[in-house]
């Protein structure tokens, strides 16, 4: 490339030109939440080698939402978050005097979703600079709580920040009522619905699952930043083990993202225009080629089916026309990755191999690099302009998602510079419509009678099999969500036996929905 190519970019047009990503393992003596970001975004400042000192120039600072400020969430650590304004706390940290604080609603999406907001704001010229923080202390947090230590972690600046993304909660009253809220009990529903469209057995599937996170565990085995910086073969990963446990059918504590994590990213974007001003290397550079957002379904029981994603299809589809390539011209690829099936689900609609000679991780996924709750693609995001920087006019994709394959987003990167008027996030209304009206499967609170598994899982304690989650089918074809007696006998049957379109029955118990297998 050279320096005419980029005096081709136009002022308005947004780049990333710094970013740090930081992992603290100091247990109990580590950063609060606070301190976490404000480390890390000095950091990413400093990576801009800006000749010019910048923070004053940084008139933006967005923050994602915390695991321990999700609403609605019944949790010590929610009882205890003290920062209202953890944008201003954090400009105030670092001597920023940013007139603009954003703050995301929760979600995995939420990285792509802020750095399409930021990167469409400054291509309107509403704003110029700005750095956008991520990530979680919790493993501190928690650590401290569970010892008994003072976690006294509040800081009230005054204000409020602008909230932007789709806060409802991820299930509704009824679904929760059956136990679908954790993702470690809703993901699994995914995974038996994926082995029934491949008509897979357990133990195929199993180890189908495992390979395919061997790859990465092995990539987060080379990672600087991650958590569990550990190779850990396909037999340790599917193999049910003391140490492995399993946590929901049928996936073991291997296949489950770690969110007790101490791990943070910050990144920031700017203006060409200003980039020039203060005197940022062009090998800084990187450019968001493409980027979009979209929604499944929302209410996991409304979904067509439980093995396939007309959100993630829609949005990469966007991002690839508009950055006028497509996935086999995609060098770097990190699709998000908090359980197995995610990938897998995401695998089908990008028509991508477990085999694909490019990986389909960049930092080891959420099991193995950590996930650093809300912010992980964050991670994900910066690990790729690291990447393109060293190998310029190379493209990456990042995926994200968040709560049940619900909230998705896809951006395209390339150190390439973007020639032309930036117009790159897409407009996807049109689309958004088109899924919430597709039609889904007919829905009772109420079913009664013969009826048949469609998906299921049985959670587990620590102490073995605790709970049966269906989501089933009454002989008219009715959707139904229901719980299995608790008891043990029943429960390691659906453990042990393959209950995929078994039948049984389905009543109320007063409560909730009860299925009993035909035994």
């Amino acid at each position: 490339m050279t320096d005419l190519s980029y005096s081709n970019v136009n002022d308005n047009t947004p780049v990333l030109v710094g970013n740090s990503q930081l992992t603290d393992k100091r247990g109990v003596n580590g950063f609060n939440y606070l301190e976490i970001l404000k480390e890390v975004s000095e950091e990413a400042i400093l990576d801009c080698n800006a000749s010019i000192k910048l923070n004053e120039h940084i008139d933006t600072v967005a923050v994602i939402r915390f695991v321990a400020d999700t609403p609605h969430r019944d949790s010590a650590t929610s009882n205890l978050w003290g920062y209202p304004n953890m944008p201003r706390s954090l400009s105030n940290s670092l001597n920023i005097p940013a007139q603009n604080e954003i703050y995301t609603t929760t979600g995995g999406n939420s990285p792509q979703l802020a750095l399409n907001e930021l990167a469409t704001r400054i291509k309107d010229n509403q704003i110029e600079c700005a750095l956008l923080a991520g990530g979680e202390a919790l493993d501190t947090f928690v650590g401290r709580l569970k010892e008994g230590l003072e976690v006294n972690w509040e800081d009230d600046p005054g204000g409020r920040p602008e909230l932007i993304g789709k806060s409802l909660d991820g299930t509704n009253d009824h679904e929760k009522l059956h136990g679908l809220f954790d993702p470690s009990s809703v993901y699994p529903l995914f995974a038996n619905s994926l082995r029934s469209a491949n008509r897979q057995t357990v133990s195929e599937h199993m180890q189908d699952t495992g390979r395919l996170f061997e790859e990465f565990s092995r990539v987060a085995s080379k990672n600087e930043y991650a958590w569990f910086p550990i190779h850990r073969s396909a037999e340790e990963i599917a193999e049910v083990r003391p140490e492995n446990r399993m946590i929901g059918f049928p996936y073991t504590k291997y296949m489950n993202s770690i969110m007790r994590v101490n791990q943070s990213c910050a990144m920031i974007m700017m203006s060409a225009k200003k980039a020039r001003e203060l005197g940022i290397p062009k090998s800084k550079w990187i450019f968001m080629y493409s980027g979009a957002c979209l929604n499944d379904i929302w209410n996991v029981s409304d979904r067509v089916d439980y093995h396939s994603s007309p959100a993630i299809k829609a949005c990469t589809d966007s991002v690839f026309d508009l950055a006028n390539t497509s996935i086999n011209h995609i060098d770097f690829i990190d699709l998000y990755s908090c359980f197995p099936s995610a990938v897998q689900i995401a695998m089908k609609e990008l028509s991508l191999d477990a085999n694909d000679p490019r990986g389909l991780t960049i930092t080891g996924g959420l099991p193995y690099f950590g996930g650093p709750g809300n912010a992980y693609v964050m991670n994900s995001v910066a690990t790729l302009m690291d990447k393109l920087r060293l190998q310029p006019g190379k493209f990456g994709l990042a995926t994200a998602n968040g709560w049940y394959i619900t909230k998705h987003g896809a951006g395209i990167f390339s150190s390439k510079p973007f020639e032309g008027e930036w117009n790159q996030v897409a407009e996807t209304s049109h689309i958004q419509n088109a899924i919430d009206t597709a039609d889904k499967p007919n829905f009772t609170e109420t079913p009664q009678g013969d009826c048949s598994i469609e998906t299921y899982t049985i959670t587990h304690s620590r102490n073995g099999p605790d709970k049966g989650i269906v989501i089933g089918r009454l002989k008219n074809g009715t959707r139904f969500i229901a719980n299995t007696e608790r008891d043990t006998p029943t429960l390691e049957y659906m453990c042990n036996e393959d209950m995929l379109n078994a039948f049984g029955t389905v009543s109320s118990d007063g409560k909730r929905n009860i299925f009993k297998p035909n035994l």
